[in-house]
């Protein structure tokens, strides 16, 4: 079974999937691991919704989980899986060939409202895909969407500096609508748009 928490920025993802490991008894038997891209909490689950921190082992790739696990293993949780590069169908393996249960957190989009790189592969192989709503930051809404406030230099910013969850009206508010119209079309701003 693969089950993936996606979402905004500050939407919870981590906070439930935090919620789901204190429910498993035998803690012997899960292996937690994060990206080493994610720079924050280095060696940690963290959520600011809870007091509690998961140990967890940096990795690369997914390939990477393959060194760790054993006989014994039967649960993974993996914080920012849309920061893991390499091949996901080794998630797809250790589901159904190792019988382990997986456990992912990660975006669903970026702040530019566009698949969030590995993430369309994580949620085709994911068996249960839970979509937590953050708050608008502008109205108080349902947050679906991601804004970052400010300039970004890199198209991947790691972190939660700068970053807000917004609603579909908000977003379109704070973008523009012509900003926002070039950007969903890949229209070029200096690009004259017509009718």
């Amino acid at each position: 079974m693969i089950k993936t928490f996606t979402g905004p920025m500050h939407s919870g993802k981590t906070a439930a999937m935090i919620a789901t490991y204190k429910k498993i008894w035998n803690k012997d038997h899960i292996l937690c691991f994060k990206p080493n891209r994610d720079t924050r909490d280095i060696g940690e689950i963290k959520s600011k919704d809870y007091d509690v921190t998961i140990s967890s082992i940096g990795i690369d790739y997914f390939e990477d989980i393959l060194h760790y696990i054993d006989d014994k293993t039967r649960t993974i949780f993996i914080d920012e899986v849309q920061l893991m590069e390499g091949n996901v169908n080794v998630l797809t393996y250790l589901s159904i060939i190792k019988d382990i249960d997986i456990y992912l957190g990660g975006l669903n989009m970026t702040s530019e409202q566009e698949p969030f790189l590995i993430m369309p592969y994580i949620l085709a192989i994911s068996d249960e895909v839970e979509v937590i709503k953050a708050s608008c930051y502008d109205c108080g809404r349902d947050a679906t969407h991601t804004y970052y406030e400010g300039n970004k230099v890199e198209k991947i910013k790691v972190g939660d500096e700068g970053y807000i969850p917004l609603c579909r009206r908000c977003l379109a508010k704070r973008r523009g609508l012509e900003d926002a119209k070039k950007l969903y079309l890949g229209i070029k701003k200096d690009t004259s748009l017509g009718n």
